[in-house]
């Protein structure tokens, strides 16, 4: 269980947080969040904290101290000094990585909400590390659960000190005489006829006898190229190259 570090994206119920009222009159507390997820601040009372950023707690606190007349021009800042809440990771392609209090039955889904939701560069799979019986587990996630192995991200729980990992598009390319050439993200299972069908199929000028598969040998770090069929596999990083025909 972490016990420190003001890197957490939410706060739960156990943390202890620094709140510093700034200006006239202001005060410095710490504070922790109690079973409810409520935390009791100077001037405002009892409020609601488990779940949101310290950012936002801040903002909540200013705005209660400007509305019930106590500071007009608030400003509040707040530190989480020590985490004691169950937590949850998120890192890799989403719009805010880092670490959320684990409420009761958070979903992934809900988490991918909580950081803002994935980038533009993101695939649409994701891992999750768990530790069971003293062992990592990887479990693969295909986040529009349109393929197999998948779970419904909206059923899966996630558990305390879960790692999810968004990893970034992995791209194959078709070049030549196809109907759309360019970069397109690798799919399950996917081979030459099926990459030369996502760019647009073949052009008339083309030739089936003139297809070359390019790709990256990992041990020499050279590329290859070799006469392709339309049943070998595609991999990410693959160059599917379409020659033109000779008449």
């Amino acid at each position: 269980m972490p016990d420190s570090s003001g890197s957490i994206a939410s706060v739960g119920p156990g943390d202890t947080l620094a709140i510093s009222i700034m200006g006239p009159g202001g005060a410095n507390a710490n504070v922790t969040v109690d079973a409810d997820g409520k935390i009791v601040v100077p001037f405002v009372g009892t409020m609601q904290a488990a779940g949101k950023t310290p950012a936002a707690i801040g903002q909540q606190i200013a705005d209660a101290l400007r509305t019930r007349g106590y500071l007009e021009h608030a400003q509040v800042a707040v530190e989480v000094l020590a985490v004691r809440s169950r937590v949850v990771s998120i890192l890799g392609s989403v719009a805010r990585p880092g670490r959320y209090a684990l409420t009761n039955h958070l979903s992934l889904l809900e988490l991918l909400a909580l950081a803002g939701g994935s980038t533009a560069d993101a695939g649409n799979t994701a891992v999750l590390i768990r530790r069971v019986d003293d062992k990592q587990e990887r479990i693969p996630l295909y986040l529009d659960n349109s393929q197999h192995p998948s779970r419904d991200i909206q059923d899966t729980d996630l558990k305390a000190n879960d790692i999810v990992f968004v990893p970034k598009v992995q791209k194959f390319y078709v070049y030549g005489e196809v109907g759309k050439p360019g970069a397109y993200p690798v799919e399950d299972r996917l081979n030459v006829m099926r990459a030369i069908a996502i760019a647009g199929g073949l052009t008339p000028r083309s030739s089936d006898r003139r297809i070359q598969l390019e790709h990256m040998d990992e041990a020499t770090g050279k590329l290859g190229s070799e006469q392709a069929n339309l049943t070998d596999p595609v991999r990410p990083g693959d160059v599917v190259r379409v020659g033109e025909r000779i008449f």
